[in-house]
């Protein structure tokens, strides 16, 4: 259970930041882009990154090892709906499909440096 408790509070925290009316960060507008999309990409990356590391940590016997890295993007990726879904009940909040591809990529960016760093860092056939 040690490995999840950073990825649950981590999850309390994006749930918590979407239930506020107003974001505590600022949301300065460019012309077809928003920093907001950024924002939810790098929140996701960090989730699906943490996600990763609990699978990596916890080897569960029911998910095969070559499948934690897909468990984990999906989980990042459906907490990521859940989340825009959550935000259509806040008042002055709003889901989008643009946030939540933003979601999406950056739970897929997050799981992939992950699974780099561990690939990596395993020790070589030829040693």
């Amino acid at each position: 259970m040690r490995y999840w408790i950073l990825s649950l509070l981590y999850m309390a925290l994006i749930f918590w930041v979407s239930s506020l009316e107003q974001p505590p960060l600022p949301m300065p507008e460019f012309e077809w882009l928003t920093i907001d999309k950024l924002y939810h990409f790098i929140e996701y990356a960090i989730l699906g990154g943490l996600l990763a590391i609990a699978f990596v940590k916890a080897k569960p016997a029911v998910i095969p090892s070559k499948l934690i890295w897909l468990v984990a993007a999906v989980l990042s990726i459906l907490y990521g709906a859940s989340d825009e879904w959550h935000q259509t009940f806040v008042p002055g909040r709003f889901a989008t499909l643009a946030d939540w591809v933003a979601d999406v990529l950056g739970s897929i960016a997050g799981v992939l440096a992950v699974y780099l760093y561990y690939r990596s860092n395993q020790p070589s056939a030829d040693s």
